[in-house]
């Protein structure tokens, strides 16, 4: 396994002589094997496909040579999504050097300012290229953006550069996005109707720009096999126990919120697609707990106060990173030796993150809040593809245990009919 886990404080007991907390996990983790049976059948018969990306390798070879992929003749790509249309491609793309050609910026805004830049004719419009994705096809915000982009590249360079520069991704069938789309002259991919958005980061609609960026999605899916292949047969899997430890804090020890804190830059964008599948996929009937998402070190100088000196009612989940960068041993000669900043003589920065993840999460367990740490010795594409399927797996399997759909979002649905509705005048 790319990653291993480890729980503090979690099976304390502030009364009594019974532990509950324990009791209770137990009980979780063997409801367990019941869902992931189920689960595990579903995916035999093919009707839960996120859980057969993993060995597949046919599709990534189809999409490796799109020409999206292929020519080099544009600088730029734009990928025009929102929420799990972008989220999984931020997460891959994130893990190669940010001044890396071509590069990718992701619309996950309807911030004008942000747009402009890319619609103005000019070298900038013309060297790039648009990929637009919506599930459904019908994205209120998408459908915003695709007109503004067909819009400008048609006044640039007629039916011909909407064509040549654009490339949508939806559900087959009817849908605006496709109408648009067939209507332009612009190829359609299909995306899966059985695979979520917030589910879709191992799909075509994080591979394609992971592919474009130079990602390894082979790599990436090996790492998600590995998970998956544990949680199907391990009984106490890093998926299963992480579900059981969540569901039971909160089932007794009034846990209301999750925490997610890696000490990687680079893991920012997962910390935030974190935060939409556990949200929407928990969250309904009353029931959930509230993901939090954070980054280390900056939040400890913003958040942690509250998290020692506060309620204990959140469950923590930090993430390690043991690699050591490439940076230079500092020199504490530059500020002439004083004693002050012995401390970080002979160092490099990477020791500095990893002392200071180390603290906090000795702080945590000091004080008694239920923390687990995941450990990870190297962040490359097998380990993101491990994080993803895992944080996927607990997702689903902690939905079943709490009795709610893991896929479905229907509070959302509403709010998107309410959208179209104001902007219609009604």
């Amino acid at each position: 396994m790319t990653y291993r886990q480890t729980f503090e404080n979690c099976f304390s007991v502030d009364s009594g002589d019974q532990d509950w907390v324990r009791t209770a996990f137990m009980k979780a983790l063997t409801r367990t094997e019941t869902i992931v049976a189920q689960m595990e059948s579903l995916k035999d018969q093919g009707r839960l496909p996120i859980l057969s990306l993993p060995e597949q390798t046919d599709d990534l070879e189809m999409l490796s040579r799109h020409p999206f992929v292929t020519d080099k003749e544009y600088e730029r790509f734009v990928v025009v999504g929102i929420g799990g249309s972008s989220l999984g491609g931020q997460v891959l793309v994130s893990l190669r050097e940010r001044d890396e050609a071509p590069y990718l910026n992701f619309w996950d805004t309807l911030d004008y300012h942000v747009m402009l830049p890319y619609l103005k004719k000019g070298k900038k419009l013309r060297s790039t290229r648009f990929l637009l994705i919506s599930k459904s096809g019908t994205t209120p915000e998408i459908m915003a953006q695709t007109l503004m982009v067909i819009e400008a590249l048609n006044n640039m360079g007629g039916a011909d550069a909407v064509k040549n520069q654009c490339l949508a991704i939806c559900e087959p069938g009817d849908n605006p996005l496709g109408y648009i789309a067939d209507k332009w002259g612009i190829e359609r991919l299909d995306h899966d109707p059985n695979v979520g958005g917030r589910y879709s980061g191992l799909s075509l609609v994080g591979a394609l720009p992971a592919l474009i960026a130079g990602i390894d999605m082979c790599k990436v899916r090996e790492g998600a096999k590995e998970v998956l292949d544990d949680t199907l047969n391990n009984p106490e899997s890093a998926a299963r126990v992480g579900a059981s430890m969540s569901h039971a804090l909160n089932e007794l020890c009034g846990v209301s919120m999750n925490v997610i804190m890696p000490y990687a830059k680079q893991l920012e964008p997962f910390t935030h697609w974190y935060r939409q599948l556990w949200a929407e996929s928990i969250g309904k009937e009353g029931r959930g707990t509230t993901p939090l998402n954070a980054l280390g070190p900056i939040d400890q100088h913003s958040q942690l106060q509250l998290w020692l000196d506060g309620p204990n009612d959140k469950f923590f989940s930090l993430i390690i990173n043991r690699a050591t960068d490439s940076s230079p041993l500092m020199d504490v000669g530059i500020a002439d030796n004083i004693p002050a900043l012995d401390y970080l003589k002979d160092h490099k920065i990477s020791d500095v993150v990893q002392a200071e993840a180390n603290a906090t999460a000795k702080t945590l367990a000091d004080r008694g809040k239920y923390l687990r740490c995941i450990y990870i010795d190297k962040l490359d594409e097998k380990t993101i593809g491990s994080l993803l399927m895992h944080f996927m797996l607990e997702t689903i399997i902690a939905c079943h245990l709490l009795g709610v759909n893991p896929f479905d979002q229907p509070a959302v649905e509403e709010g998107k009919k309410l959208t179209k509705m104001y902007l219609k005048g009604d």
